[in-house]
């Protein structure tokens, strides 16, 4: 989410009502915290959320995590800065959070930190070769790979490919279509991103592109039903579940499932608490969709809703 004059500084929890929950759906533990601008990772069977908004503007450092069978979140070591709009992404037995924006203001960051579990600390890693938030980042076949986003000069076509064994970043094709606040999935070796924006709410795209590794090749694949960036994705099998996202004046309740291996898209039972800048992750056979913001612009909440697929 860029900041705006359009943009509402509220301290917003949730709605006034609880939401009518569709079918598949159920109510989950709440984060401690409403928080906005998150991105989620599941790592040893655990789900972690970082960073984000707490308050209007205001950067978070916070670490937290849930485990399936358990009826609420922990809090961890806070991150070594403040940061917003930063993906988590795990490659083989490790967990990354990768770039973002902050400490203050909406000013990309390049930094690599690796969280150590046995130790509850991050530490940290080579650097990006360049700052970039607003990304998704997703580990595949021993690889962390960071798609779209922007930099210090506004949107960013290269993709950054880190190898943990070396400790070393290399380029990648670029991305077809430049932009920020998409998603980005991992079936079957392959990296597939899922909507986004350019710059603005009011320019989201509806684009689905997948990414090759092997081959170092970009294919577009069937537009998403309903174009939208700051939205949040997570892969069932072969199918990809789409949810939220905002114009500048509204957020999304759709959600929208893509086959992957029909190559198709069908519409689901809608997200109850519309919201954008939102995080999800498939843990214990349900997909997590955690906190956001349920308005344009600032807002955040601490719902957690659970779909099974």
């Amino acid at each position: 989410m860029r900041m705006k004059a359009w943009a509402l500084l509220a301290v917003g929890a949730c709605a006034a009502e609880p939401p009518t929950l569709g079918p598949g759906w159920s109510a989950g533990p709440r984060l401690p915290e409403a928080t906005q601008e998150l991105q989620a990772a599941v790592f040893h069977d655990r789900i972690y959320v970082a960073g984000g908004f707490w308050v209007g503007s205001r950067p978070s450092p916070a670490v937290f995590r849930t485990r399936a069978d358990r009826g609420g979140w922990e809090r961890l070591a806070d991150l070594p800065e403040a940061r917003h709009h930063m993906p988590l992404a795990v490659v083989g037995d490790s967990l990354y959070a990768v770039g973002g924006l902050g400490p203050s203001g909406f000013n990309p960051a390049a930094t690599l930190w690796l969280y150590d579990e046995s130790a509850n600390r991050w530490r940290v890693r080579t650097p990006l070769p360049a700052p970039r938030g607003a990304s998704s980042a997703i580990g595949v076949n021993g690889r962390l790979i960071v798609v779209g986003g922007f930099g210090v000069g506004g949107l960013l076509d290269s993709i950054a490919i880190y190898d943990p064994a070396t400790d070393r970043w290399r380029g990648g094709a670029p991305i077809p279509t430049p932009r920020d606040h998409l998603a980005a999935v991992e079936i079957g070796g392959r990296v597939y991103a899922v909507g986004g924006r350019a710059m603005d709410p009011a320019h989201n795209f509806d684009r689905l592109e997948v990414y090759d590794p092997a081959a170092d090749t970009w294919s577009s694949l069937a537009p998403m039903p309903t174009a939208r960036g700051g939205l949040a994705a997570a892969a069932s099998g072969q199918t990809i579940h789409v949810f939220g996202g905002e114009t500048r004046t509204s957020v999304f309740p759709e959600h929208e499932i893509y086959d992957a291996g029909a190559g198709a898209w069908r519409a689901a039972a809608p997200l109850p608490t519309p919201r954008h800048g939102l995080a999800a992750a498939m843990l214990g056979g349900r997909i997590w969709v955690i906190a956001g913001g349920p308005r344009a612009g600032y807002g955040s909440t601490k719902v957690v809703e659970l779909f099974a697929p």
